[in-house]
């Protein structure tokens, strides 16, 4: 029943917000499924716009370019971080907490790295203080759940913002640096320059054991 309203819904202009909030659900899936397995060049609006059911047109009335799309993805994927962060605040360092919330979450970590270089691009005024504006909330809401763990109860809401700036330059740094792209992935596969290549998990840990 749910599968064959999704696909009238496909079929014809949403009208209600309810039909409204539901296709813009399935752009933001649609984009996520082809963003796990591409990169940002390679995901292409009109992929998308197939994926959904709707023209090019129409994705447009819901965002107005690729940069806000994504932007969009960015948003729900950090509330979706947030809100598995609880469980795993039973590891014993801040350190592996904040590890394992992150390689639990690889589209917030592969939209990260691109966030500043690409994403932030070809925004207006509005759109990008609405956006760094829900960023602040949500950076706020995650810096609420990491003080519930036992080694970030003596810190302030400001040192664990500070640490959170510092947790998403590790991030963005680890993430390019084990991720290598065409050729330089393929060298790095031979000794002795396999010394280069790196595991993201065990890079990041590293990282911020470090750090905090």
């Amino acid at each position: 029943m749910v599968a064959s309203l999704t696909l009238c819904l496909i079929k014809q202009r949403a009208k209600n917000p309810e039909q409204k909030a539901l296709r813009r659900q399935q752009i933001l899936l649609a984009t996520k499924e082809r963003f796990s397995v591409n990169t940002y060049e390679e995901v292409n609006l009109n992929h998308i716009a197939a994926d959904v059911g709707i023209t090019k047109a129409a994705l447009y009335r819901y965002f107005r370019n690729k940069e806000t799309l994504f932007l969009a993805l960015y948003v729900e994927s950090l509330e979706l971080l947030i809100a598995s962060s609880d469980g795993r605040l039973s590891s014993p360092e801040l350190s592996d907490y904040l590890c394992d919330v992150l390689v639990q979450n690889p589209i917030f970590c592969k939209l990260s790295a691109i966030l500043h270089t690409i994403l932030e691009r070809n925004l207006s005024h509005d759109e990008a203080l609405e956006f760094k504006l829900t960023l602040l909330d949500l950076m706020k809401k995650f810096a609420f759940k990491i003080k519930q763990h036992p080694q970030a109860g003596g810190l302030s809401e400001q040192n664990i913002f500070t640490v959170l700036m510092h947790v998403q330059q590790a991030l963005i740094g680890v993430w390019h640096m084990t991720h290598p792209n065409g050729a330089i992935a393929d060298v790095l596969e031979k000794s002795p320059l396999t010394v280069f290549k790196r595991n993201f998990e065990d890079t990041l840990k590293e990282h911020l054991s470090r750090l905090i």
